[in-house]
């Protein structure tokens, strides 16, 4: 019987094991092309292994996920995927990590220096590339010591850069140059031979950066030759003259700025980020030369690009707001500015800073506490095996043996239908989202105008029947009955199931809905215009008719459900 449980284990290990690693390729393997399908195995990857003991795969691909993110301007998400990987990196045994000789993982302390970047706080950014250096330093890992250190160096003259420290820029980006050319890959060299033209732009050098434009361009095509098709080495030929339009653009030299990016788009084509910003750019250079329909015409087309980053809508939106303006198109310059509004209004940049704040403090205490963690880890390791091993794995064999055949036949036929019925789904909880966020917006700006007209000296006649007007506004039915419309689009079943559970009210479905949209109890309040004290008193009542536990969640309950 032993014997059994143990070649058990053995095998659903390795089942286990193909699995994940099957899933981190996939992340691999999309993650440039198509970057949502990689989120989709990466968050299929995290389900998997969420019970399994911290290891370095789980870790680098919480880091990976991270990366992701970030490329696609999902910062905030971007930034807890990263957080997590610190903290698995942290529980991993020194002797088990992949760096053993140092604190933290400097991927990770890089990209979070990019977020910072990204935030505009030069100085942490700064703080976090120098960091990452540091940890680079002391890997023994020849390759990636070598293109960590040359990639956070890059970074710190993107940084000098920015603050139009030109002189120091160029240096930085000149010193890893030289040690690229000398070590490193054709497309590394590319890359910093992009950054250069960039910064001699920049400062007004156009004889030396058309001779390194010259060069780069030769040393493309002598790689072509040679055989070197590495998709990378195409995209930072690309990268080039993106840059380069997007000088000319900042220079008003629209002309010009529209030829490099029509030049660089068929070298970044299976690169969504960098396409992305080609299309915004085309359509501000556009704009720039009055050609309203053409600046029209491209901004509609970019917004119509699947998971488009927050920063790239602006851009459009902007244009297509300046159109309008200027066709005198109210009417559709309002619906830009309710769009703006709504972007605005679920702007992350405040919970990102906070969230960096957070990881700064968390990061000093999971550095005193690392050793207790360790112990803690190796015991609860023995204790996992022995308990969950001899339970869990028991019945594995029989799980497989029956589910095996009617996975495989379901996968088959579901897969099919799995990405028509995600792609409805997503259309219809933006949609949800966007009515929710329209509410809670239009209830916040109401509010403050009842409250402005309130403390006014206007008579009390007046006060009295425009503050009952916009108390009918706020409270006005038809809003909510579209959002309950498009609820029930997305959760058909939500209601019934609660009403089996117990008798509740429009009053209590409607809220369990905003829970369910993981809404706050102050953003809760503002939509239904009432305090939030009746909010607090509207969840304890529904606890009570739903039967929780004093100790259990009613978030919880209904995000199950």
């Amino acid at each position: 019987m032993f014997r059994y449980i143990i070649s058990l284990f053995f095998f659903t290990s390795l089942v286990f094991a193909q699995n994940s690693k099957q899933l981190r390729d996939s992340i691999i393997k999309y993650k440039d092309n198509n970057p949502s399908l990689a989120i989709e195995f990466g968050i299929e990857f995290n389900n998997l292994t969420q019970n399994q003991e911290p290891n370095s795969e789980i870790q680098n691909t919480y880091a990976l996920m991270g990366e992701i993110l970030l490329n696609m301007g999902l910062n905030a998400s971007a930034l807890d995927y990263l957080k997590q990987s610190v903290k698995i990196y942290d529980a991993i045994p020194k002797e088990e990590r992949n760096f053993p000789n140092i604190s933290q993982p400097p991927w990770v302390i890089l990209n979070i220096g990019s977020i910072y970047f990204s935030n505009k706080d030069y100085d942490k950014a700064e703080e976090k590339f120098k960091e990452a250096i540091s940890l680079f330093e002391n890997i023994s890992d020849k390759d990636q010591k070598f293109f960590g250190i040359n990639t956070a160096t890059s970074n710190l003259a993107l940084i000098s850069q920015t603050k139009q420290d030109y002189k120091k820029a160029e240096k930085l980006f000149r010193d890893v140059y030289e040690r690229r050319k000398e070590f490193g890959k054709a497309e590394d060299i590319l890359y910093s031979m992009a950054s250069i033209v960039t910064i001699s732009v920049l400062n007004n050098d156009d004889l030396s950066a058309q001779n390194i434009l010259d060069a780069a361009e030769n040393f493309y095509k002598n790689e072509i030759q040679s055989g070197n098709n590495q998709p990378l080495l195409k995209r930072n030929m690309g990268y080039m003259y993106l840059n380069m339009g997007a000088i000319n653009q900042y220079k008003k030299q629209f002309e010009k700025a529209i030829f490099y990016l029509n030049k660089s788009e068929p070298y970044i084509e299976d690169f969504p980020f960098e396409l992305s910003a080609i299309g915004s750019r085309l359509a501000e250079c556009y704009l720039g030369l009055n050609n309203l329909e053409k600046a029209e015409n491209i901004a509609n087309k970019n917004l119509k690009v699947k998971n488009l980053s927050e920063q790239e809508k602006i851009y459009n939106y902007k244009v297509l707001e300046n159109v309008y303006k200027a066709k005198g198109l109210n009417s559709k310059l309002l619906k830009i500015k309710d769009s703006l509004i709504l972007i605005s209004s679920g702007s992350s940049t405040s919970k990102i800073l906070k969230s960096l704040n957070n990881f700064e403090t968390e990061v000093q205490l999971a550095n005193s506490a690392r050793e207790l963690n360790e112990s803690k880890i190796r015991y609860n390791t023995y204790l996992f095996v022995l308990i969950i091993c001899s339970i869990i794995l028991f019945f594995s064999l029989a799980t497989i043996r029956v589910n095996y055949n009617y996975q495989k036949e379901k996968g088959n036929r579901l897969e099919a239908e799995k990405q028509l019925i995600s792609s409805k789904l997503d259309q219809k909880n933006r949609e949800l989202v966007s009515k929710s966020n329209f509410i809670l917006q239009r209830n916040e700006y109401l509010k403050k105008i009842k409250t402005k007209l309130e403390s006014s000296e206007s008579t009390a006649n007046n006060l009295q029947s425009a503050s009952y007007e916009l108390n009918s506004v706020i409270n006005s039915e038809k809003s909510y009955k579209d959002f309950d419309k498009m609820f029930v689009n997305v959760y058909p079943d939500f209601y019934s199931k609660l009403n089996k559970i117990a008798e509740l009210t429009s009053t209590d479905l409607r809220l369990a809905s905003y829970i369910k949209m993981n809404h706050t109890n102050s953003e809760i309040a503002i939509i239904s215009g009432v305090s939030s004290r009746t909010i607090e008193s509207q969840r304890y009542r529904l606890s009570k008719k739903l039967n929780l536990d004093k100790d259990q969640s009613l978030n919880s309950f209904l995000m199950s459900i």
